[in-house]
């Protein structure tokens, strides 16, 4: 990852953690979104199928007005593909990489549609909680600006942002949270350089194997979901420096 990456990523995480509101973290949400063509945005958690009062389950919405109410009243939550996809896989997908040849013709209809009101390309975060439902960050625009680079950086703006509006008004568990070891913040710093895995194991003479065991240790002492959102909480730690 390179420096200029994870320095905009970590102006963009800062801002959401100092907004007082759930309204300042949209805000500061859109702006980040908005670097990479993206100007739409729902955060949602998705209920069982065929739940007819979904929008209840609504953290952040920032679709265009029209397409929230068409969605709505043509009941597209109960064919949307994105909404199928997210609850049956962890993975961040771009909307262009749903098989659409498996696409049923109301699923293809909500896409087509959403189209139509400006969306023509997206990206879904999925997000799987433990002891609760999956939910969905998505964003998306007539054009996107993303390099492959760039994925996990967005990946990384919308659970942090998702986390941030779940966790307002909620106290924190007052644990001191644990300390990286010198061979972690020496692999996490190789890492904000860029480097990948086989990288980092041949500088340190390790395994690769080696190395992903560190990042998994590394990722489980910050509470991150990948690379990017620990090097983040590592920089705001001041564990590390870049």
């Amino acid at each position: 990852m390179e420096n200029e990456i994870v320095v905009d990523l970590f102006a963009a995480i800062s801002k959401i953690d100092t907004a007082l509101s759930a309204d300042a973290i949209l805000q500061e949400f859109r702006s980040a979104l908005a670097r990479y063509g993206l100007r739409s945005f729902l955060i949602t958690g998705l209920p069982v199928p065929h739940d007819t009062d979904w929008q209840r389950e609504i953290l952040g919405d920032g679709w265009p007005l029209d397409w929230y109410r068409r969605y709505v009243s043509e009941d597209h939550f109960l064919h949307d593909p994105c909404v199928a996809q997210c609850r049956h896989s962890p993975e961040p997908f771009l909307w262009r990489e749903l098989p659409a040849a498996k696409l049923s013709t109301r699923a293809k209809l909500v896409m087509d549609e959403a189209a139509e009101f400006g969306m023509r390309e997206g990206i879904c975060v999925p997000i799987h909680v433990p002891l609760s439902g999956p939910s969905v960050v998505t964003a998306a625009s007539d054009g996107m600006e993303v390099a492959p680079r760039e994925m996990p950086v967005i990946e990384t703006l919308c659970v942090h942002t998702f986390r941030s509006l779940s966790a307002l008004g909620t106290p924190g568990d007052g644990d001191e949270p644990m300390p990286l070891t010198a061979r972690e913040r020496e692999l996490l710093e190789w890492s904000a350089q860029g480097k990948s895995a086989d990288d980092i194991a041949c500088i340190l003479g390790v395994t690769r194997n080696t190395v992903e065991s560190h990042q998994r240790n590394i990722r489980g002492k910050l509470d991150a979901i990948n690379v990017s959102h620990a090097i983040v909480k590592a920089l705001r730690r001041q564990e590390i420096q870049i």
